[in-house]
């Protein structure tokens, strides 16, 4: 496939193997940088005419073809990272597996996955869970970012495993305003453990100096919270003076600035901006005078040393040029770290979480895959304790199961934990397909808990006997995704035996329509139904439907047309507001083969759950809503949004309150339409 938008520019092969830190190439249009990759991956730039049109050409070792009109080039340059390239090894190609869950610790549906080294991508399913196989990285660098709209962008980095998949967590962090100033005068906001003080005429927007209210989207993360290993982006890993250092934090915050639309704003070039860290009491006593400063590479993964800043009293103070996240750590040296971990019995222990402590660089956290596998970085020439957590299912929370020490001296450590496993019992069994043939791809849900599976086969351990229910998960198709019904296990003191799982009920699966958009579908009783609001400019035919800037006109016109509540921002978080003429136009709104329901559809989706009051929170999405209402659930996987609605005042009203969906069933000058409400069992 070929994509014909603004991608990478690549230049002057021979002057490359002359650079030894990793170098990146961009390209700019307006001022702003659109695209970022490592040169190495690029296999040919060559010079084409397309439709006439000059067009430059980019063919990457992997991935799709970019195609870039010159006219619409405005510079080409250098980016040089922090780390000699040879440091990183050779490319190769891993799997990786994850969960995904925001800071409700709820699994986040249909957020995108993405390999920045290759292109490749794929979306979490409604339990968060995401496969990614075959994507490019380096011996020593894994990387992935992970985006959903009303979530500051997260990342992981991670030291790819020798063999087998790879296992990583990440919670996504809410975009919560913290505070906004002038443009013209400045301001000071604040963000829990962070302070940013911006400088008067500093802001700018697609290049241009900005004028008006800056909004300022912040989160600071707490580096002495076990939590930060799952927020924070990529890993804590650092480039500087041309070599890999590993970090330890005493204060991380992502900043985003944006204009009252959500576009995206930056500091002026020259500007700078001043952060105030307040360092956690647990850490304070471990704080040098001055700390090294840092900003998140995303397009290589790491952390790129900025310069220092200073500690006064309990903070730190350091200066940012441009935005994004930002960074106080100590830099230390490091060993690769593999290991593994069984049971006395020889038992792979998956979905395990492993700490690994420093008494000079606190401690790192990393999880094994479903062969019991880890990797991860430790400094060198330490005494270090390695502790291994599992959840317990009567608390759902870790408990920590072994405990050792042991040495990391000048090379690359490679480790055999046994852990006895005291007080813990196996649950096994195996999810297969219709076929009955175990999964290639799939993982099983106890209670709230993922466990990935290995070619169908599982061993889970638990701490208390009872009886459990388990559902098997078939992702071998990603557009299709099967499951078993929940099934009870017994389990006694020697533990229990699930047996096979058939994973035969197709519940989820994935939809795109002729815009290209994807949503995650999900299967409510005999129906299937989106669990995403449409965000499409066109008919299932390819006519265009009419958007319509004036909303003066909402009360007024009789015919198709689209609106978007004040921003595009608000269009890639809940879909567009089509008015009811959109609905019932016979070129179909939805994707061929789907249509808008009826009223009695509607009714009937509300009574299989339950009726209107019970129906509510199992409708809601997890995320969203206000938190002081309700008991939302999201039981049913219909995942629905607050996305307001336009009035025929022509008002756009209860954005973050209240979502409607249309039916076909008109009455009269009005239709009917569904209506979930945050403070009313609606």
């Amino acid at each position: 496939m070929i994509k014909t938008y603004l991608s990478l520019v690549l230049l002057l092969f021979p002057f490359f193997s002359q650079l030894n830190a990793q170098t990146i190439k961009n390209i700019h249009r307006h001022n702003l940088q659109v695209i970022q990759i490592p040169v190495d991956l690029i296999d040919k730039v060559e010079t084409i005419y397309l439709n006439g049109v000059k067009t430059l050409q980019i063919s990457p070792l992997f991935g799709e073809i970019t195609q870039v009109p010159v006219s619409e080039i405005d510079s080409i340059t250098h980016y040089t990272g922090s780390v000699n390239i040879e440091q990183l090894g050779e490319l190769r190609t891993i799997s990786v597996m994850g969960v995904v869950r925001d800071n409700n610790d709820a699994p986040v549906l249909n957020a995108i996955v993405r390999s920045p080294y290759g292109g490749q991508e794929t979306r979490t399913d409604p339990n968060g869970v995401f496969f990614l196989n075959e994507i490019v990285v380096y011996d020593k660098l894994g990387y992935i970012t992970i985006t959903k709209p009303g979530f500051h962008k997260a990342s992981r980095s991670f030291l790819p495993h020798e063999q087998g998949s790879n296992r990583v967590n990440i919670q996504l962090l809410p975009m919560t305003l913290s505070g906004s100033f002038s443009s013209a005068n400045g301001g000071i906001v604040n963000s829990g453990l962070l302070q940013v003080n911006f400088p008067a005429n500093s802001i700018i927007k697609n290049g241009l100096p900005f004028n008006g209210t800056v909004r300022v989207y912040a989160q600071a993360l707490d580096p002495s919270s076990a939590e930060m290993f799952d927020q924070m982006p990529g890993d804590l890993l650092g480039g500087m003076n041309d070599s890999l250092r590993l970090l330890r934090s005493f204060g991380m915050a992502s900043i985003e600035l944006r204009d009252a639309a959500m576009n995206k704003l930056q500091l002026a070039d020259g500007a700078s901006a001043t952060l105030t860290f307040n360092i956690p009491s647990a850490l304070q006593a471990d704080a040098p005078e001055t700390i090294d400063w840092w900003s998140f590479d995303e397009a290589l993964g790491y952390w790129k040393h900025e310069g220092e800043a200073q500690k006064t009293g309990t903070q730190y103070i350091g200066s940012a040029s441009h935005f994004s996240w930002w960074n106080v750590d100590v830099p230390e040296d490091f060993n690769d770290f593999h290991g593994s971990i069984n049971t006395a019995e020889g038992t792979p222990i998956s979905d395990a979480l492993v700490n690994l402590i420093s008494p000079t660089m606190g401690y790192g956290s990393t999880y094994s895959n479903n062969e019991g596998v880890f990797s991860g970085r430790v400094p060198k020439n330490q005494s270090l304790f390695l502790n291994v957590f599992l959840i317990c299912d009567t608390l759902n929370d870790w408990s920590m199961v072994h405990y050792e020490e042991f040495e990391s001296l000048l090379e690359p450590i490679e480790i055999n934990v046994i852990a006895s496993l005291i007080g813990y019992i196996p649950v096994t069994g195996t999810v297969v397909n219709c076929d009955q043939v175990p999964v290639a791809s799939g993982y099983l849900i106890i209670g709230s808990q993922i466990y990935f599976v290995q070619n169908g086969i599982f061993s889970i351990q638990t701490c208390s006997i009872g009886t459990y229910l388990v559902k098997g998960i078939d992702t071998s198709n990603p557009d299709l995704i099967n499951t078993s019904d929940w099934h009870s296990v017994l389990v006694g003191p020697l533990g229990g035996d699930a047996g096979e799982l058939f994973a035969c009920l197709h519940e989820f699966g994935i939809l795109s329509d002729v815009d290209g958009n994807v949503y995650p579908t999900v299967k409510i009783g005999n129906k299937w139904w989106m669990a995403e609001n449409l965000k499409t400019a066109h008919f299932a035919d390819g006519a265009e439907i009419t958007n319509s800037t004036d909303i003066q006109d909402y009360s007024q016109i009789s015919a198709s047309a689209w609106y978007s509540y004040n921003s595009t921002y608000n269009d890639s978080l809940y879909g567009k507001l089509y008015n009811w003429y959109t609905t019932v136009d016979t070129r179909n709104l939805c994707p061929t083969g789907w249509h808008v329901p009826s009223t009695a559809e509607w009714t009937s989706l509300v009574n299989y759950l339950g009726g209107e009051y019970e129906a509510s929170d199992k409708m809601k999405a997890l995320h969203g809503w206000p938190q002081f209402f309700g008991q939302v659930t999201n039981e049913s996987g219909f995942s629905g949004l607050p996305s307001g609605y336009l009035f025929n005042n022509n008002l756009y009203l209860e954005i973050g309150y209240s979502g409607y969906w249309w039916s076909t069933t008109g009455i009269i000058d009005n239709a009917y339409s569904l209506k979930l409400d945050f403070n009313q069992d609606e």
